[in-house]
């Protein structure tokens, strides 16, 4: 305003008033305003100088940060070691973390990123550090949120800003890191969704060094030997944890895992180092500025006071004697008002006006100076904001340039890439609609002067990309070009897909899509949390195993997909569905008694077309309510297990809800499975003999081995009990390699005796075959025992697709040729397919005692006589089970039965009673 003052103003005003009064008055304006201008500028650079100074208190909350973040990865190192029941380990974490929550509770500035972090704290103090956390994501955020917001202060902006960057962001990696390989540690076996994870982890690692390594070499100079030597480290001991993470996924040892312990720590004292070196170089700059201001502040406004009251004082006193001539002024006027500071007018010694004139360029000289600060000011923040263009424009993650009412105004080469537009675009159309409403408030926050940080979706023509944003604030965003901040971001597109990848693999099962266990399992949590009452039904295909056999795995597989399908469409909106075995599946239903699950039984087992053909699949099902019949998981599993187990039992295969009695009859099942494992080892198991006789001659053949539990305080539990259990529990195979084992024994001690001649039967199960346990074994008796094959017989029960299996197949061909008799046992009610029974190298059936003694004996006399027809085409002896009566024997002699085996003979009987029954026998027979 002041040099638009015009000359022929002044020389009119001088004309018109006395020289006196009108440049007294003009003095003391010009003083004035200068005192203004003084006042405006020191509040102005006062508040400059507070900001550096709070800046720098403000990054004091990073460093308890970066302690509870290094002292909880420390913790999860320590588990590596086997060493995280030591104390110290644990106080030091649970100290830094509650000492960083206090200090938060105390910053009175509130933003999304502190809010997130005060809730990880106290997630990590409820539910422990073995929970599902993310402390490591939420510190990584607030702490890019307090550097980056003070960063623009600084005068080495972009260097620093690349060097935190990558530091906030390996240090997030190795927390992570830390405790993936806690989890793996722990299940002793590193699984295939930890493995997973360990490889994605060696390949992250090593890229986000070299990022860090080129930021930190930027700004740590030649001359630094020590900073230089400590990058140096850092580089040799990362290579030595990547190595020792690749002998980790060959080799998972106790080793390994405390070497990758050690080195971890290692690396992360180097990086801590630099990472607190530079924090505290930031602040030191910050500081030393910012007091450096304040003070230049205060000296330059003292200054200009008292120069401006002295030219005051000394013009009041100059003015009483200065003459007509103003032109000496007007050109001064002339020369302020055409931007030059003085003149090079030459003002006569003897001119009276020349104080005068010294005095008006002293004033201007003043007031230019003012002018020329502020201007230094300008200049000092447009190289601020030539800094951010800078990495704005060199940047190689997409950065944009928005107006203060959030207008898209540019952005740089990588933006363009990516949208294949120069301009036109919104932040409405950038954004995922899902992640709008955030970033708006991320942005308001931002124009208030706090920058931000967000992670949201953004939307670039056809691809929906993943990015890590950080919102930077512009200071003077009323300049020129409009900008007011800049978004910067980093694409996390690739490494959020290898998570989501991850989540797949942990919580859904690749073949159906469902959810897994895993998956299941946390959804039951939600359901029992929630004040609604449900459901949980567990579904399990029959006789799987034959399918896969018969039609293929391919086959197997399909009928998995479809029926996984089909439990979706029928519990759209109403249910939960999950595969939570083999051939095991799971629905949690939203609602009680709202499912019908006769119907739902029918719709799962209608027929299946496999590549052409119909496959009939029979499904067992089980329901448990919730919270009725459980309130926890692991309950709720164990009650419809429970009710599965009867489901299975049941012939029809009809839907079993649970009752609280199944549990009781559980419990006692587990309490006998434990002491059925102790009588194997105390000898309580024993071994009974019943005849089998030859029809026509009436003469005993040979014995059945039986087995029998005399409990010493239950008494003899029946085989009707036990064996079902032993199935059960994975025991029946050592049960069945006892009994062959003491049926070889009892075989060779009658060997010398009247009963050498006679040949016993044991009973094989179907899982010494799979396994091919029994068959080395047999294989070594026979060479022991020459010719013990011809004195024993093996049986192995008929049942549902047992004969389909290979593995029992080439077993019993085995023995076979080795010289065993073999014998299907209970023929007739497993559903045995007549191609099969003609493949079998097998030379006796038995027909099941059900078709003999049952109820439906009378009317089973036409089937009896079918089976023993059929067994003599193919050329098999056929044995009678269940004869309590001599009409029974006599009937069966009639069809052309030729050995019967009951209660009308002998109970079964114990080996000694057996030789006395066997001799009384033979009395007997003689005498008539």
């Amino acid at each position: 305003m002041l040099r638009r003052l015009s000359p022929v103003f002044i020389e009119e005003a001088f004309r018109r008033r006395s020289y006196y009064k009108t440049f007294s008055w003009m003095i003391a304006v010009i003083g004035l305003l200068a005192i203004i201008v003084a006042l405006h500028q020191l509040n102005k650079t006062l508040e400059e100088g507070k900001r550096f100074e709070e800046a720098a208190k403000a990054i004091d909350i990073v460093i308890p940060a970066n302690h509870a973040t290094q002292d909880l990865t420390s913790y999860y190192l320590a588990s590596l070691e086997k060493q995280v029941e030591e104390p110290q380990v644990t106080k030091q974490a649970e100290t830094s973390l509650f000492h960083l929550y206090e200090q938060l509770k105390e910053e009175q500035a509130i933003g999304p990123a502190r809010k997130e972090l005060l809730e990880e704290l106290t997630k990590l103090e409820r539910q422990g550090y073995e929970s599902n956390h993310r402390f490591f994501t939420a510190s990584t955020n607030f702490k890019s949120e307090v550097i980056f917001n003070q960063l623009v202060l600084s005068k080495e902006t972009g260097s620093y800003y690349d060097v935190f960057s990558h530091l906030i962001m390996m240090e997030e990696q190795l927390g992570k890191s830390a405790q993936i390989l806690r989890e793996a540690r722990r299940d002793n076996e590193i699984s295939s969704i930890d493995r997973l994870r360990i490889q994605q982890m060696r390949i992250d690692l090593p890229i986000r060094q070299q990022s860090l390594m080129n930021a930190l070499y930027e700004v740590v100079s030649l001359q630094d030997d020590t900073g230089r030597q400590e990058i140096a480290n850092m580089r040799s001991q990362m290579r030595n944890y990547t190595e020792t993470l690749d002998e980790l996924l060959s080799t998972s040892n106790d080793q390994n895992y405390a070497k990758l312990a050690n080195q971890s720590k290692q690396y992360e004292t180097s990086m801590y180092q630099i990472y607190d070196q530079k924090l505290k170089q930031v602040q030191q700059e910050m500081q030393h500025r910012g007091s450096q201001i304040i003070q230049n502040a205060w000296l330059l406004f003292a200054t200009i006071i008292l120069v401006i009251a002295a030219l005051l004082i000394l013009n009041w006193l100059l003015l009483r004697a200065f003459r007509k001539d103003i032109s000496l002024l007007q050109s001064e006027a002339n020369t302020f008002a055409e931007d030059r500071r003085q003149s090079g007018y030459h003002v006569h010694e003897r001119n009276d006006f020349k104080p005068v004139v010294q005095a008006f360029r002293t004033m201007t000289a003043i007031i230019a100076g003012l002018l020329d600060h502020s201007d230094a000011n300008t200049k000092e923040i447009k190289q601020k904001k030539a800094e951010i263009e800078s990495l704005f424009s060199q940047n190689t993650d997409p950065i944009l340039a928005l107006s203060s009412d959030y207008t898209i105004l540019n952005g740089n080469d990588r933006f363009r890439q990516l949208t294949h537009a120069t301009s036109g675009w919104t932040i409405e159309e950038l954004v995922h609609p899902a992640d709008l409403n955030r970033m708006r408030r991320a942005l308001q926050q931002a124009i208030e002067g706090n920058s931000q940080t967000i992670r949201c979706k953004m939307l670039f023509d056809e691809d929906i990309l993943n990015m890590f944003v950080n919102i930077i604030h512009v200071p003077n965003k009323e300049d020129e070009t409009g900008v007011a901040l800049y978004l910067s971001c980093h694409d996390e597109t690739d490494q959020f897909r290898r998570e989501e990848r991850i989540t797949q693999l942990a919580l859904f099962d690749m073949l159906t899509g469902l959810l897994n266990r895993n998956g299941f399992e946390q959804k039951m949590q939600d359901a029992l949390r929630a004040p609604q009452t449900g459901e949980l039904v567990t579904i399990s295909i029959r006789q799987f195993r034959r399918i896969n056999d018969i039609y293929g795995h391919r086959a197997g597989d399909q009928i998995l997909k479809d029926l996984a399908n089909r439990l979706k469409h029928h519990f759209i909106g109403t249910g939960q569905a999950a595969r939570i075995g083999g051939d095991e599946f799971a629905v949690l239903v939203a609602q009680q008694d709202i499912v019908d699950y006769e119907k739902l039984k029918q719709v799962i087992e209608h027929v299946y077309e496999i590549n052409g053909e119909f496959v009939n699949v029979s499904i067992s099902m089980s329901m448990v309510r919730y919270p009725d019949d459980a309130v926890a998981v692991t309950s709720l599993l164990s009650s419809v297990d429970i009710a599965m187990q009867h489901a299975k039992q049941q012939t029809e295969g009809g839907p079993v809800w649970f009752e609280p009695w199944m549990s009781a009859e559980y419990l006692e099942s587990v309490v006998l499975e434990g002491e059925l494992r102790d009588a194997i080892e105390k000898n309580e198991l024993q071994l009974f003999y019943q005849p089998q006789i030859n029809l026509a001659t009436r003469q005993v053949d040979g014995c059945e081995a039986l087995l029998r539990w005399f409990h010493p305080e239950r008494g003899m539990i029946s085989p009707a009990v036990f064996i079902p259990i032993a199935e059960r529990s994975m025991l029946i195979e050592e049960i069945g390699m006892w009994v062959v084992a003491e049926t070889v024994r009892q075989v060779e001690a009658w060997k010398e005796t009247e009963l050498g001649s006679l040949r016993v039967s044991a009973n094989l199960s179907v899982k010494e075959l799979v396994s091919g346990r029994i068959v080395d074994y047999l294989t070594g008796v026979r060479e022991i025992h020459p010719g013990i094959e011809d004195r024993m017989e093996l049986e192995i029960t008929e049942s549902f697709g047992v004969f389909s299996d290979g593995r029992v197949f080439e077993a019993l061909q085995t023995l076979h040729q080795m010289g065993y008799r073999l014998a299907i046992d209970d023929f007739g009610t497993g559903y045995s397919s007549l191609s099969y029974l003609s493949r079998l190298p097998i030379q006796r059936l038995k027909i099941d005692r059900s078709f003999i003694s049952g109820p439906d004996a009378c009317s089973n006399a036409p089937l009896i006589e079918t089976i023993i027809k059929l067994a003599h085409t193919l050329k098999y002896d056929v044995v009678a089970e269940g004869i309590e009566e001599l009409e029974q024997a006599n009937h069966l002699q009639q069809l052309d039965c030729e050995y019967a085996q009951g209660f009308y003979y002998s109970r079964p009987i114990p080996a000694d009673e057996f030789r006395v029954w066997y001799g009384k026998y033979h009395e007997t027979l003689l005498s008539e």
